[in-house]
């Protein structure tokens, strides 16, 4: 697969380095022709996808002494529930022409995206995370809500499809193996109403389980399958769908089968359903807790550091702190940064 990229070059300023650029590229491993305009500071650059990617040509232009010209892009990501849906993410970005690189973080929630300006656009970024079924938000959209908020809005929807799905399922559950453990309560139904009645009842239960409590399953799952990339997602669809089709077959037109073999299997899409929901609450609610954790950490971390420099004592950025600075510790603070104890004593 080729993928034409554009790519801005910081440094250049005459045709000795516009030829340098370009004789290191050509001799890339993957690039089939390059050609360098000095005039709008410029590369383009086909390239075989299979034997190279953007970040090594990138690597090769700042290993000619020039700088490749990036940007950084970040988007939240509402919907991942798994290291699937992190690789699912990374791979429909990368296939994007002039992608440098790809960090999806679960934990977060968030995609770190660094391209080439010059080749792709972050609407394009964001619209390849779109198809492969995620909701995303970009770091500046005017709309976000707080990552807090968004995981509270999340975990509300998890708890209220929840609480539907088992309301519903242990009822049917009920209906459905109570005859077989208790004749008594067999018995007791048949009474009460007949068997083609409590057939139309497993149906009445377990719609609004596939329908409502389980729509995120069938949004995400076809999302998946369009994009040939099935997951967890596709696999419940596909398990609870053939289960409540097949059963909806067999409960209205039970001719269509050998004798004897139109039987329901309702509850099998009702309890499909209702534990993924469980394990994905439970999922939820633990990485809401550990990315609190995470933040508190952080929070320890000193922001500001005090360095000599020229025999000064200045207090700057943790950020501007540079190898071979000397960081005064005092009695009680923080430590900015790794390094050697040089002199002194003191308690941390």
């Amino acid at each position: 697969m080729h993928q034409d990229i554009s790519i801005e070059i910081s440094g250049m300023t005459c045709a000795n380095c516009v030829g340098r650029v370009e004789r290191i590229l050509n001799k890339l491993q993957g690039v089939d022709q390059c050609t360098v305009n000095l005039a709008t500071s410029r590369a383009a650059v086909r390239l075989d996808a299979t034997q190279t990617d953007p970040a090594a040509v990138v690597d090769a232009i700042g290993g000619a002494g020039y700088q490749a010209i990036m940007r950084k892009a970040e988007f939240h990501i509402d919907d991942m529930s798994c290291a699937a849906c992190v690789a699912r993410i990374e791979k429909a970005i990368q296939r994007l022409p002039g992608i440098v690189e790809a960090v999806v973080n679960l934990a977060t929630r968030k995609a770190s995206i660094t391209f080439l300006p010059e080749t792709i656009q972050p609407q394009k970024l964001e619209a390849a995370i779109r198809n492969a079924g995620y909701t995303v938000r970009t770091e500046s959209h005017p709309a976000d809500q707080p990552r807090e908020e968004r995981h509270e809005r999340a975990l509300a929807a998890l708890t209220r499809d929840l609480r539907l799905a088992v309301a519903l399922t242990l009822p049917l559950l009920i209906i459905v193996m109570g005859p077989m453990i208790s004749p008594a309560l067999q018995a007791a139904m048949l009474k009460l109403l007949p068997e083609q009645a409590w057939r139309w009842l497993e149906w009445v239960l377990v719609t609004p389980v596939v329908a409502v409590a389980g729509r995120r399953f069938f949004t995400q799952g076809w999302a998946e399958l369009r994009h040939l990339s099935p997951g967890m997602n596709s696999l419940v669809m596909l398990g609870s769908g053939a289960a409540y089709l097949y059963s909806l077959a067999a409960l209205t037109v039970p001719g269509l089968f050998p004798a004897g073999t139109a039987n329901l299997y309702f509850e099998a899409a009702g309890v499909i359903i209702t534990l993924i929901l469980l394990g994905r609450f439970l999922e939820t609610r633990a990485r809401g807790r550990a990315s609190d954790a995470i933040k508190k950490l952080m929070r320890l971390y000193p922001r500001r550091a005090r360095v000599l420099r020229e025999g000064e004592e200045l207090e700057i950025p943790v950020e501007q702190v540079m190898p071979g600075d000397t960081v005064v510790i005092r009695p009680g603070e923080q430590i900015p940064t790794d390094g050697a104890i040089t002199g002194g004593s003191s308690y941390i």
